[in-house]
């Protein structure tokens, strides 16, 4: 028997750098469909819960879920705490897992600079990249707020959406000419980030019967299961046979 692992990709409830925004809902409209969402995915029975937060925070965040536990924590617009600390709750997981790393992300030309130099100087690749992926997608995510959470996660953890969100990157790596690979560092960064996040996640991982479930942004939800699943070390569950 091995150990099973869940990967959960999300849209962020709250503020988000992330190429594709999701307009934000009614807080209690939010709160009742998260609650929609907790129920869902709590039928997994997760031993564990990791979400998408660096481990520097780890202590600040479970302050924040015995708040909670408490009654003494309304939830931020987050889906850490709005369904992430209510799932623990109902799971009987005593601490919530932080399993992120961003290093120092600033040394790398930023996304937004990378799409402004293909913009520049390879106009071609810079519309295939806005008409076949960021455009299509945020016009997909401008409907979300009209479906409910659940609705919403399901969508994002369909095996076309997830293919779509990491072929963006495949088609970043191709902008520079001849020897200028202008994306490739900021590239490297997010692969390591990814093989950190698997690592971590695995890491979590110290008995055949858990069952552990990564809350993740939708980006990173291809690379996180591709290492999960090569690692041999677990059983890769998808979360839409929980969310539909």
């Amino acid at each position: 028997m091995k150990p099973q692992v869940m990967v959960v990709g999300v849209y962020h409830l709250g503020n988000t750098t992330d190429l594709i925004n999701v307009e934000s809902k009614n807080d209690n409209v939010l709160k009742q469909q998260a609650k929609e969402v907790v129920d869902a995915l709590s039928r997994f029975n997760p031993t564990k819960l990791a979400v998408e937060a660096e481990w520097e925070v780890q202590s600040q965040l479970n302050d924040s879920y015995r708040k909670y536990q408490l009654g003494k924590l309304t939830p931020t617009k987050n889906e850490i705490e709005m369904i992430g600390f209510p799932l623990a709750q109902k799971s009987d997981i005593s601490e919530v897992s932080c399993v992120d790393w961003r290093g120092d992300d600033s040394e790398n030309a930023p996304l937004g600079d990378i799409l402004q130099y293909a913009k520049e100087y390879e106009p071609e690749r810079y519309k295939k990249i806005m008409n076949m992926y960021i455009e299509p997608m945020q016009r997909e995510a401008e409907e979300w707020p009209s479906l409910s959470i659940l609705e919403g996660f399901t969508r994002v953890n369909e095996a076309d959406t997830v293919k779509k969100l990491h072929e963006i990157y495949m088609e970043l790596a191709m902008i520079g000419r001849e020897k200028d690979y202008y994306a490739m560092e900021w590239l490297t960064w997010w692969y390591k980030r990814n093989l950190i996040l698997y690592s971590n996640v695995r890491r979590l991982i110290t008995s055949p019967q858990d069952r552990v479930l990564l809350l993740i942004g939708g980006s990173h939800v291809h690379l996180v299961k591709q290492f999960l699943k090569e690692s041999g070390g677990c059983t890769v569950v998808d979360a839409n046979e929980y969310l539909k």
